[in-house]
């Protein structure tokens, strides 16, 4: 099956060279690919993909089973904010 994958911020260097901001990229998976597939495919560790969607969709589980033509976001943690 085909999915689409979207990675922001520093996880954009675990996708295609040249990928741009906001660009997605195609991946080929088996019909039981799961979120977890994919990360182990990217070599992206799993408490690195903080928040997950799947069409626009926040997944808590990375056994989440993806569907062909799905489009997976992954964000890193991230910091910052106001300090009080």
């Amino acid at each position: 099956m085909n999915i689409e994958i979207r990675l922001f911020a520093t996880l954009r260097e675990y996708g295609p060279k040249g990928l741009e901001l906001g660009e997605s990229f195609p991946m080929q998976l088996d019909e039981d690919a799961t979120v977890l597939t994919v990360l182990k495919n990217l070599d992206i560790a799993a408490d690195q993909a903080k928040i997950v969607m799947v069409n626009g969709v926040i997944i808590n589980d990375h056994k989440h089973k993806l569907k062909t033509d799905d489009l997976l976001s992954i964000f890193p943690p991230v910091g910052g904010g106001v300090k009080k």
